[in-house]
């Protein structure tokens, strides 16, 4: 089966709020472009999995024609700078926490592709519905 066929049901109003929901939760601030970057991100791997593969040359892509950034570089580079401020300020506890195990200690940080990944899955599992 395809997978956009797979997740045509979802609620994308749901999907944007939860994932919201979960950066600010792990701290990422929302006056950051690369919150909005992501969370856009992690809704288009929800609708298609198979874009976590193609990160630079369509992920990005369909991201910065959303926002209608002309460099897709911009588009990285804001959500690096959004992870990074993470890493920085609180650490990635609250992001080992939600997933239940030590994906990241200090001095570790996840790249994008991995947050996004992660944050797919996030929402795939149902794991926003354990935290109330």
């Amino acid at each position: 089966m395809n997978p956009v066929s797979i997740n045509t049901k979802i609620n994308l109003e749901e999907v944007r709020k939860e994932i919201k929901l979960v950066l600010l939760r792990i701290g990422v601030r929302c006056d950051f472009s690369g919150f909005n970057y992501l969370t856009y991100g992690v809704e288009l791997v929800i609708q298609n999995p198979n874009l976590i593969n193609f990160l630079c040359t369509e992920l990005y892509v369909k991201i910065a024609e959303h926002f209608e950034v002309q460099n897709i570089d911009c588009i990285e580079r804001s959500m690096r700078h959004a992870i990074s401020y993470v890493e920085r300020t609180k650490g990635f506890k609250a992001l080992n926490d939600i997933f239940h195990a030590e994906l990241y200690t200090n001095g570790k940080r996840p790249t994008t592709g991995e947050l996004i990944q992660l944050l797919t899955e996030y929402y795939n599992a149902g794991l926003y519905k354990e935290i109330s």
